[in-house]
């Protein structure tokens, strides 16, 4: 009897004790939490001040400062290092001077020194270039692209250390291309050596002859300019090729080539003459093949 005294009374004593303890845990974690929020808060602020001047400089074309905003160790999802990456933005910049950018974040995921910020980016810009040796020729370049930057905290400094392309399609127009719907349809992820379509769709009117070319451009610097084939698009205004992806480990670009020459009527006869310049590009990241897969067959 004695002992169920003592072992109540041990309970009652105790009680407020457990009690006590446990209010002091959940003002403990609320408090954590706060931190944790206003952490976050301050860590996003940053981020998006970050890409902020990132438009900035991209915009001014200041490579200098650009490069301070990425991590030494930086590289992006087709190997490019710091210096490749920078050096394929100059040349970039040199063939299109006036080329701006534009930045959407639509999302950040944060896990405490490191970050993935989802980006939606475009890009436009203008070009000129002279066909037929002396007749020179305006183009526009338009670029679209999603993609993830990859951030890490350094010393209370936010750099970008890679980058994962997830979607790329850029076109470059020349004359009356720029006006021309075109579309240019290929798988976004295929696997290494694996054969896929790449299909050319021209909204163009009876008096326009079309020829053009399709093709696949593994990532590499500096570029290798592809030298497809050129065939007539029908009238069915579509031209498709099967192509089979590298088995390198590279990604690689689907791109169709276009020369538009317009026919007007004069008098019984036609006259032709060269009316626009169309190159259309889009990403196909190319998934290397895994050898150390293996699957025992059932008995």
């Amino acid at each position: 009897m004695k002992k169920l005294i003592y072992l109540f009374l041990a309970i009652i004593i105790l009680s407020p004790l457990t009690f006590c303890e446990s209010q002091a845990s959940l003002i403990s974690d609320r408090a954590y939490r706060i931190q944790q929020r206003r952490e976050n808060q301050q860590n996003i602020k940053q981020i998006k001040e970050l890409f902020e001047l990132h438009s900035k400089l991209a915009n001014s074309h200041d490579v200098e400062k650009l490069s301070k905003l990425y991590a030494e160790n930086y590289i992006n999802s087709d190997g490019f290092n710091k210096e490749a990456y920078f050096k394929s933005l100059k040349d970039t910049w040199k063939s299109c001077p006036d080329v701006t950018y534009k930045i959407k974040i639509t999302s950040i995921d944060m896990n405490n020194n490191y970050a993935n910020v989802n980006v939606e980016e475009t890009a436009t810009g203008t070009i000129s270039d002279t066909i037929q040796e002396t007749e020179k020729i305006a183009g526009e370049l338009h670029s679209f692209a999603k993609g993830i930057y990859h951030l890490v905290k350094i010393n209370g400094q936010w750099y970008i250390c890679s980058e994962t392309a997830i979607s790329d399609e850029a076109s470059l127009l020349y004359g009356d291309a720029r006006f021309m719907n075109i579309e240019l349809e290929a798988p976004n992820l295929v696997a290494s050596g694996e054969t896929y379509t790449i299909t050319l769709k021209v909204d163009a009117d009876e008096n326009t002859v079309i020829v053009g070319s399709i093709d696949h451009d593994p990532v590499t610097y500096p570029t290798d300019i592809p030298k497809g084939e050129l065939r007539t698009i029908n009238k069915s205004q579509i031209l498709e090729r099967l192509i089979k992806a590298n088995e390198n480990n590279l990604n690689e670009y689907a791109i169709a080539s276009m020369a538009i020459s317009k026919m007007q009527p004069i008098g019984a006869s036609y006259r032709i003459y060269m009316a626009g310049l169309a190159c259309v590009m889009r990403r196909v990241n190319v998934v290397p093949e895994n050898k150390f897969i293996k699957i025992e067959d059932e008995i």
